[in-house]
């Protein structure tokens, strides 16, 4: 497993124009600014409420099986983190460099085991943009 210098905490992007509501299980995330869209599944939910720059990647580990009552360990919430920052959901996410990285959904799934796949199986981040139409002139 890989390990996370204590210096860099995740820490959640917690700004003004960033709507959340909790809704069966998942957090719908609504960015005021950029009109987009975010759904998390509840394992990157708690991942997401709870990176306050105060928690450790092992204690989200925990907190994700707790909440999932599945087994979940480092991966599963660095799989989140990255996820998460990639739409600028995060502010601080600094992870080791892991192969993990690198591999494809599938690939990562299989290494990690049925349990997380099961577990993460919605999309940890499912960006939602508004339909043409829909958009504010």
């Amino acid at each position: 497993m890989s390990t996370v210098e204590r210096t860099s905490l995740p820490l959640r992007n917690n700004s003004t124009h960033l709507v959340q509501k909790e809704l069966g299980g998942e957090l719908l995330l609504c960015d005021l600014k950029t009109k987009k869209a975010f759904s998390l599944n509840q394992a990157a939910a708690v991942v997401w409420m709870h990176s306050d720059g105060n928690t450790s990647i092992d204690e989200l580990a925990q907190l994700v099986a707790q909440a999932t009552g599945m087994q979940a360990d480092q991966r599963v919430v660095e799989f989140a983190l990255r996820t998460l920052k990639k739409k600028g959901l995060m502010e601080q996410a600094e992870l080791p460099a892991s192969g993990d990285a690198n591999l494809g959904r599938r690939q990562f799934f299989r290494k990690l085991g049925w349990g997380a796949a099961l577990m993460m199986a919605a999309p940890a981040v499912l960006a939602l943009e508004p339909r043409p139409d829909q958009r504010p002139s």
